[in-house]
């Protein structure tokens, strides 16, 4: 048996199974014999475990909180989207995954446990703008604290999309793990007009015992 090199690069990350087999048999095509092969091996790749934002490919993201004025209410407010996929090194075959966000700004965040403040470096409750993250995993959303790792299980049985990661000559499969950012509405005149800077980072950990 002979696997080209055209083939073997086409073996991206995960758990691979096959069969042969081989029917030996006689001038008149009786068989004599059948010999089976199995092949099960898992291919890991952790060197590429990465969390990968599609909208900014390599760059550092800088995202907006999307916030609204309403002028009737005298109320700012809004939502925002970000598109996340995590990649295990593993074809999405974990345990599970380990997802951590933490405010990782310079000041404490607020009671919601993550803010944005007044760009000009005053404090006070008038200089900070509050918001939640959720995180949608299979269809369920589920809120992040601050700091506090979320397991995500099933990671099997996720609904899986095909990417092309940086670097990559392969597609792999990740799990989608969008983020949403919803910065609650307050009155307007409660807070200072002008920019709001902040600082979220998110952590990806894989379980111990792996392949």
């Amino acid at each position: 048996m002979h696997l080209p090199s055209t083939e073997l690069v086409r073996l991206v990350a995960g758990h691979w199974d096959a069969e042969v087999r081989l029917k030996l048999r006689d001038n008149s095509g009786l068989v004599l014999a059948t010999y089976s092969f199995s092949l099960d091996f898992t291919i890991t790749d952790y060197d590429a475990v990465s969390i990968y934002l599609p909208e900014f490919q390599e760059a550092a993201p800088t995202v907006g909180l999307n916030l609204s004025y309403d002028p009737i209410a005298r109320t700012v407010g809004g939502r925002a989207h970000l598109d996340m996929c995590l990649y295990d090194g593993l074809g999405s075959q974990s345990e599970y995954l380990g997802v951590t966000v933490r405010d990782s700004g310079t000041r404490p965040p607020g009671p919601t446990g993550y803010s944005v403040w007044h760009t000009d470096g005053a404090g006070g409750d008038s200089q900070r703008m509050d918001y939640t993250v959720i995180l949608d995993h299979n269809g369920a959303r589920i809120p992040l604290r601050n700091g506090v790792e979320e397991q995500l299980r099933n990671i099997d049985t996720a609904r899986l999309r095909l990417v092309m990661l940086p670097g990559m000559s392969q597609p792999v499969f990740c799990v989608p793990t969008p983020l949403t950012l919803d910065t609650p509405r307050v009155p307007i005149d409660e807070k200072r007009s002008g920019a709001y800077q902040g600082d979220l980072k998110v952590e990806l950990r894989l379980p111990t015992s792996r392949p």
